[in-house]
């Protein structure tokens, strides 16, 4: 049963993807090659997460499974398959927030999985600010890439332009927002200090048994 749990993210990701699939394609007018496959990748990438935990080479505790399960969710199914990115204006920024939040979460399991936990906090937690900050440029280029290529509009210049914004105000708006999220993940770790780091206990034992 140890085992089989963390393959529940995966199977939840799928029937998720499946339902979420089914859905896009009755209610849309156009049916995208592009947002199926976007769909449908969920419990791929949930899956890959789980072989790299069977490789023992790195350990990733089963509750960031499932906060990468949100995201995916909140990303690819609801924000792209239901058009939630176009119903309503503030989604892009929740995704945004939630990944500063989660990707430091992993960077932090990332570390204690090298024995990193020895360092002194504030480089601890300036490792994970640099390196989520620098997860989150690399999204904005491949966002950038990915419109030069298929002449969309992902950093939503057009939308910013519209609405009196310089051209940039989208990108540097998830970069500040991917900022929060980190800020949220220092919150919930003094939080956690409060009541004598059970959950960091957690993970931490999660990753060294």
């Amino acid at each position: 049963m140890t085992k089989i749990k963390y393959f529940i993210p995966s199977i939840l990701g799928l029937n998720i993807s499946i339902i979420g699939l089914i859905i896009y394609i009755v209610i849309s007018k156009e049916v995208v090659a592009l947002t199926c496959i976007q769909i449908l990748v969920v419990p791929i990438i949930l899956l890959l997460l789980q072989i790299l935990n069977m490789t023992k080479k790195i350990r990733i505790p089963l509750v960031f499974h499932y906060l990468l399960l949100i995201h995916l969710v909140m990303a690819l199914v609801l924000g792209s398959g239901m058009g939630y990115y176009d119903e309503f204006a503030c989604w892009d920024m929740i995704l945004h927030g939630y990944f500063g939040f989660v990707c430091s979460v992993f960077v932090f399991i990332i570390l204690l999985n090298y024995g990193c936990e020895k360092m002194k906090p504030i480089l601890f937690f300036a490792i994970i600010f640099f390196v989520t900050m620098g997860t989150a440029g690399l999204w904005e280029i491949y966002e950038f890439i990915m419109d030069r290529l298929l002449d969309g509009d992902a950093q939503r210049v057009q939308e910013s332009i519209a609405q009196g914004y310089t051209p940039v105000y989208d990108t540097m708006m998830d970069m500040i927002i991917a900022i929060a999220g980190i800020v949220g993940f220092y919150i919930a770790v003094g939080i956690d200090k409060l009541y004598k780091y059970k959950c960091i206990k957690y993970i931490y034992q999660e990753i060294k048994k």
